[in-house]
């Protein structure tokens, strides 16, 4: 009949609920966790970033109107109260002289608008990409003046002699500013714990007769040749 065994299966559906419920419980305390971690690994981040910003900015950046410039990010305000995997932020870039941040969007120079993106990069790189060893900067010195070059230059001497003990690091730097290889070759050289590559590599634009064809010709020059 109907209600043959009600007991028994009232009993079994009460298990099943209560079950349901104590998972359910379970899921959301996990989610809640995860979340906080997840926040608290991006503030982690964040930091050690800027950081690294901060130390680069100062090394390389020879003005005095920055002291330094860092990342500040904030949660989508259309998004705060988002699941997890939909969260968003919006991430900008300041510039502070003393304690007065300022964003840097439509108020610096070009100059300083390509020193600020070569700085982050490299800021990034050092965060994310410590098992990945190539490191390439395509004109890094694009609007920059002597000294700002001079700075870049030495920070990425730094770099690259912090990094001469790992074994799959290599850095290739794409340029037409010849000084600046200039400047490189300087930095390195002065370490006499480093022993510099023997040749880097130039390549020129050449037309093939005047048939206005243009081919790539790689050549490969010694440092002593400079």
């Amino acid at each position: 009949s109907t209600y043959k065994d009600i007991e028994d299966r009232h009993r079994k559906k009460n298990i099943e609920f209560e079950t349901t419920n104590l998972a359910v419980s379970d899921l959301d305390n996990y989610h809640n966790a995860l979340d906080k971690a997840v926040q608290s690994f991006h503030t982690l981040k964040i930091r050690e970033i800027n950081k690294i910003i901060g130390e680069l900015w100062q090394l390389i950046y020879k003005g005095g109107d920055i002291d330094r410039i860092e990342i500040e990010a904030g949660a989508d305000e259309a998004n705060a109260g988002a699941k997890l995997s939909t969260r968003s932020y919006n991430y900008r870039v300041v510039m502070r002289k003393g304690d007065a941040p300022l964003d840097m969007r439509g108020r610096c120079s070009a100059g300083q608008k390509v020193l600020a993106s070569v700085v982050i990069r490299l800021a990034l790189a050092e965060t994310f990409c410590l098992n990945c060893g190539i490191l390439t900067l395509d004109e890094p010195t694009t609007n920059l003046d002597e000294a700002n070059k001079a700075g870049l230059a030495h920070a990425l001497a730094r770099i690259i002699l912090g990094r001469q003990a790992q074994q799959n690091f290599q850095l290739i730097c794409i340029t037409h500013d010849e000084e600046f290889v200039k400047m490189m070759n300087e930095e390195l050289s002065s370490s006499a714990d480093f022993n510099l590559p023997e040749y880097y590599f130039r390549v020129v634009r050449q037309e093939q007769g005047n048939s206005g064809k243009y081919f790539s010709q790689i050549e490969r020059v010694k440092w002593d040749d400079m």
